[in-house]
Parts: structure tokens; C-alpha cells; sequence
């Protein structure tokens, strides 16, 4: 297996997965400090701020790999399958333009001085880390919704028995 293979099939799961692992482990530590301590750690609702924010990014391109966000088909399910098919690829676009849009924005963001200046409160990682999140997400977001648009456009003509 190719590394591009294993990083198409892998790469959101196993971040995911890390991620996930990390914050709730952080959180799970604090409350048990909280427990038997009576004290908190101080930096860990940062720490798991910042891997949470990532996993929610990374896990909304693993959806749109799997086709598992939620979605309401009331009207949609009223059109012929032609017409579902096509509402779904021009939907795609449109979300890849979102999806583009938040890239962007959150590019430059990451490019501001107010952000490139300054440093976490009490773990004193750079802002930009933190920032980095959204663009790198939309990024993986988009990459997922055009390999979707691709596998769409080619199934337009075949059809499908549900």
C-alpha cells in the first residue's frame, strides 16, 4: 500500500482518533487531580481546548469522506433520481466554496500581525497553531468533497437500485 493510499483511507481517522484519545484523556487527569487533589491543573481546559477545535475540524472532513453528515431529503426525496444526483454535485460545489471561502479567511487571519504576535495564556504555544485549525480542516474538507463530486459525476448516468 502506497503512503497516498494509506493517507486517503487513514489520515482523518487516525488523527481523529489521536486527538479525541488526547482531550478526553486531559480531561479525564484534570477531574481525577480535581477529585483527589482538590486542585486543577491550570493549563489543561487550554490543552484541551486546542485539540478539541482540531478533532472537530479533522472529524467534519472524515464525514464528508464517509458521506455521514446529516442531511433533510424531505424535498430532495421528491425529485427523480436525476434530479438528486444533480442537486447533490451542485450542492458539493456549493459547499466547496464555503469550504474555499473559510481557507481564505483563515489564511490571512494566520497571516495578521495580531495573531502571528501573540501566545497562548498558560501553555505559550503560538496563536497561529490554535488559528491553524480552521484552514487546514476546510482544506481536508475539500479534498474529500471533490474526490465525492468526482465518484458523482462518473455514477450520473448509471443507475442506482435503492
Amino acid at each position: 500500500m502506497t503512503i497516498f493510499k494509506w493517507l486517503n483511507e487513514n489520515l482523518e481517522k487516525t488523527l481523529a482518533t489521536i486527538l479525541f484519545m488526547a482531550f478526553s484523556g486531559l480531561m479525564i487527569v484534570n477531574v481525577l487531580m480535581i477529585l483527589i487533589s482538590n486542585e486543577a491543573i491550570a493549563w489543561a481546559s487550554e490543552g484541551v481546548m486546542l485539540f478539541f477545535v482540531f478533532f472537530v475540524w479533522i472529524a467534519i472532513s472524515y464525514a464528508f469522506k464517509e458521506r455521514k453528515h446529516i442531511s433533510v431529503t424531505a424535498v430532495v426525496d421528491l425529485l427523480p433520481e436525476t434530479g438528486r444526483k444533480g442537486l447533490a454535485i451542485l450542492v458539493n460545489f456549493l459547499v466547496i466554496g464555503f469550504f474555499a471561502v473559510l481557507v481564505i479567511a483563515g489564511i490571512e487571519l494566520l497571516l495578521h500581525p495580531s495573531v502571528q504576535n501573540k501566545s497562548s495564556l498558560l501553555l505559550k504555544y503560538p496563536m497561529w497553531i490554535f488559528y491553524f485549525s480552521a484552514p487546514l480542516g476546510a482544506s481536508l474538507s475539500i479534498i474529500r468533497l471533490l474526490q465525492n463530486t468526482i465518484v458523482d459525476i462518473k455514477n450520473f448516468k448509471k443507475e442506482t437500485t435503492v
